[in-house]
C-alpha cells in the first residue's frame, strides 16, 4: 500500500473525516464544523503540553492506570477490531493480536521507523483518561439541536477521538496522524477494509 498521499493530508483533514463518521454529524450545522474541529485539536495539544512526563508507562503507574494487552481471534470478515480502548475509571486495553499480525508489515513502513506502535496507542487512550479526570472540552455537551418540539444537548463523541489523535501526535512528536494506525494495523488481516478506509480518507473535502 502506498501511504505517500495519506501522509500529505493535514491534521484538519483527518479530523474532518472522524467528525463525518459521528452519529450526530447530520445534526451539526455546517458553519460549526471548523470551530468544533479546531477546538478539539487545540484541546488535545494543550493536554499534551501540560503533561510533563518522560515515560508514559511510569506516568500510568503513578496514576494507578492498568495497561492490559489482550488477544483475540483475528478474522478478515470482522471489521470491528478494537485497536485499543480506555475503560473507566483507569484501564487501558491494547490489542496484542493486531500488533503481532502487523509486525512484518510495520517494519516495511519508513514513516513508522523508530516508532513503537503500542506507545502511540497507549498515548491515544491516555488522553481519554485525562479528559475524564480534568473534564476537558471533549467531555462536555457541545451540540444543541431540536428533535420535534424538544431541544436537546449532546456530546459529540468523535471530538474526543480527534483530540486524542492530536494529543498522541503532539506528545510523541509524530510527523504523521495516528489515524494511519487504523489502516496499517488492519491491513494484514483485513486488506480490503483497510484499503477502503484509505480511499475514504483521501476523498475528504
Amino acid at each position: 500500500m502506498d501511504f505517500s498521499e495519506l501522509l500529505k493530508l493535514s491534521e484538519e483533514k483527518y479530523a474532518a473525516y472522524l467528525l463525518s463518521q459521528d452519529l450526530l454529524y447530520k445534526k451539526i450545522p455546517e458553519n460549526q464544523h471548523s470551530k468544533l474541529l479546531n477546538q478539539s485539536i487545540a484541546c488535545g495539544k494543550a493536554a499534551a503540553r501540560d503533561l510533563t512526563v518522560a515515560d508514559l508507562r511510569e506516568y500510568c503507574q503513578q496514576q494507578a492506570i492498568e495497561i492490559d494487552y489482550f488477544s483475540e481471534n483475528l478474522k478478515a470478515e470482522n471489521f470491528r477490531f478494537v485497536l485499543a480502548e480506555f475503560q473507566l475509571p483507569n484501564r487501558i486495553r491494547i490489542n496484542q493480536s493486531l500488533l503481532e499480525a502487523a509486525e512484518p508489515f510495520l517494519a516495511e513502513l519508513d514513516f513508522l521507523k523508530d516508532q513503537r506502535v503500542d506507545e502511540i496507542l497507549l498515548a491515544h487512550e491516555l488522553y481519554h483518561y485525562i479528559e475524564n479526570q480534568q473534564q476537558l472540552f471533549t467531555t462536555q455537551k457541545q451540540l444543541s439541536y431540536r428533535a420535534g418540539p424538544f431541544k436537546k444537548s449532546a456530546r459529540v463523541h468523535s471530538l474526543s477521538e480527534i483530540a486524542a489523535m492530536s494529543f498522541a501526535k503532539e506528545l510523541l512528536g509524530l510527523n504523521f496522524s495516528p489515524i494511519l494506525l487504523n489502516i496499517v494495523l488492519l491491513f494484514p488481516v483485513a486488506p480490503d477494509y483497510s484499503q477502503e478506509l484509505a480511499k475514504r480518507l483521501l476523498l475528504i473535502d
